[in-house]
């Protein structure tokens, strides 16, 4: 930029002075001076534009550099935090996952222990019951046998004591028989006598009579 405006001083200087000739009078070189100044004046304020045009160039350079940089590193920032984020989630979600795993498991293994509780319970109940049931059935057969023993005791003794003669009834005893019989019962002599005296000779009822 700054070479350009030289050139055009330098050409405009040029044909100031080929537009003169050679017979130039004092007042045209005074022109032709004051013309220069006011050239080089205008190429000075020319340079200062361009200068600060430059500053304000190179600043904004560095103002979009910055930008740029600072535009990276917030993405770079923005992409690390994200990453991080997602991490973080992940992770929330992962222990979460294993929560309701160790939820569900301890509330499997509660129902499968409550299970094995009340199995234990009914087959304890069961086996209970069953020895109730054999302890009544084995003292309904106790209490049936002992009245039957009664039963039969009680027959027999009411037999025994309708077989047994009244005392002064007359029975048939031999001489030497053990027995005596309430008529003549096989061979032998029999002789009548009464039951008194048959049980005072040590003689007992025969089978076959009574």
């Amino acid at each position: 930029m700054k070479k350009l405006l030289k050139l055009g001083l330098v050409l405009s200087l040029g044909l100031t002075l080929t537009g003169c000739g050679s017979g130039n009078s004092e007042e045209t070189i005074t022109q032709q001076s004051q013309t220069i100044e006011s050239l080089e004046k205008e190429n000075k304020e020319l340079t200062k534009t361009v200068s600060s045009l430059e500053k304000s160039v190179n600043s904004y350079k560095k103002e979009k550099q910055a930008e740029t940089k600072e535009s990276k590193e917030a993405e770079t920032a923005k992409k690390k935090q994200a990453e991080e984020d997602k991490a973080k989630a992940e992770a929330k979600k992962a222990e979460e996952e294993k929560a309701k795993a160790d939820a569900k498991k301890a509330e499997e293994e509660r129902i499968a222990a409550e299970q094995a509780e009340m199995a234990k319970k009914a087959e304890e109940e069961r086996i209970a019951a069953e020895q109730a049931e054999a302890q009544r059935k084995a003292e309904e057969t106790r209490v049936a046998q002992e009245a039957a023993a009664q039963q039969q005791a009680a027959a027999e003794a009411q037999a025994q004591q309708t077989a047994q003669p009244a005392q002064g009834e007359s029975v048939y005893v031999t001489p030497t028989g053990s027995k005596y019989h309430t008529h003549k019962c096989g061979n032998g002599t029999y002789t009548p006598a009464t039951l008194e005296e048959a049980q005072a000779r040590g003689l007992t009822p025969c089978s076959k009579c009574y």
